[in-house]
């Protein structure tokens, strides 16, 4: 039975996500940045992939807007002096700081308008070494428009969610709700409600906005598949390197 601690959506957060390979995420990461061993991460969550890292021995510099996954990560990584956690926007960060490589992983980008995602690429170009690279994926159209246009119920008996997604063309977004009811150690259910906003960004816009950063030999994968993106790939991740 989930305790009194699940009652906050960053906890709740990790068992929405427990289908996610990040083994394999972080093995990809790890063969794209090759000798690189000092790391930005952005929207860091509750930091699966920089706990990974951290047990590989980078040194990674994560951040993420919300204070409630950042304790999360915390909570996982525990005392690691290779691993500094900030509360950051990416659209608006500056580190005192460069990096050998820098990553974004699980939809980070898909939170951002498209003038957001233009500023942060430049700001995490501003922060790179000259000849690194920037990893990072997002969920693709074909995603959204085969995926994100019902409503999911999920029931376990410890938690049960209702997730509604609406799909708002004019602005190219989809606003999802999700409503958890979990039970708690009285056997009693407590709602949490979230609701979030992705946007849909095409990989031309975004590989267009890349190289208007900075960043060259823009490469685009499958998923974190070592493949070339398909049209019916539900996620992309970019690679792109600063000269």
């Amino acid at each position: 039975m989930l305790n009194k601690s699940y009652r906050e959506f960053s906890q709740i957060y990790d068992l929405l996500m427990n289908d996610v390979n990040y083994e394999k995420w972080t093995s990809f990461i790890t063969d794209k940045i090759k000798g690189s061993k000092k790391i930005l991460e952005a929207a860091c969550g509750t930091g699966s992939v920089t706990s990974m890292l951290a047990a590989l021995d980078y040194r990674v510099t994560a951040f993420d807007l919300s204070q409630d996954m950042l304790m999360r990560a915390n909570e996982k990584i525990g005392r690691n002096p290779g691993i500094r956690l900030l509360n950051m926007d990416m659209a608006d960060f500056k580190i005192d700081d460069k990096f050998d490589a820098a990553i974004c992983c699980c939809d980070g980008v898909n939170y951002i308008t498209e003038d957001e995602a233009e500023r942060f690429f430049k700001k995490i170009y501003n922060h790179l070494e000259d000849n690194s690279r920037f990893i990072f994926d997002i969920s693709t159209r074909y995603k959204y428009d085969s995926m994100f246009n019902d409503t999911y119920v999920y029931d376990d008996g410890d938690i049960f969610y209702v997730w509604e997604n609406v799909h708002d063309e004019e602005s190219g977004s989809v606003n999802v709700e999700i409503n958890f009811f979990v039970r708690d150690s009285l056997d009693k259910y407590i709602r949490i409600n979230e609701v979030q906003t992705q946007y849909i960004h095409d990989t031309d816009t975004i590989e267009r906005l890349l190289e208007k950063a900075g960043f060259s030999d823009v490469e685009i994968y499958d998923d974190y598949n070592d493949e070339p993106l398909r049209e019916d790939s539900l996620r992309a991740v970019l690679c792109a390197v600063k000269k």
